[in-house]
């Protein structure tokens, strides 16, 4: 089974293949930033510094939404709501939520 580990926690929990970043948080307890749940808000951004290839691949929704926050494209930064457990472990570094504003790269004529 593929390990989670949550840093700066340095947490490792246990997730089934395909299970979303934020319910393995949410199930272990491990304070995660978020908002809507539901890729709508970006409030539960964060970095994958290891198993990132691994995630279940981004979708159209997820891509613009980090794009409007001008958040990188290349899979290093995902939303916790939609980013899926593959077979392997994956490291998640929340600190990267202290770093960003879901707000950034808005427009408020949008």
């Amino acid at each position: 089974m593929p390990k989670v580990k949550f840093l700066p926690q340095n947490v490792d929990c246990d997730a089934e293949p395909n299970t979303k970043i934020l319910a393995t948080a949410n199930r272990n307890k491990v304070p995660i930033r978020f908002g809507c749940a539901s890729c709508r808000c970006g409030t539960c951004g964060v970095l994958l510094t290891a198993g990132a290839p691994d995630l279940s691949k981004m979708r159209d929704d997820e891509r613009a939404l980090l794009k409007r926050m001008a958040l990188p494209l290349d899979g290093t930064v995902r939303l916790a709501c939609q980013a899926r457990v593959g077979s392997t472990d994956v490291t998640v570094d929340l600190d990267f939520q202290n770093k960003y504003s879901p707000d950034d790269g808005d427009d408020a004529d949008e």
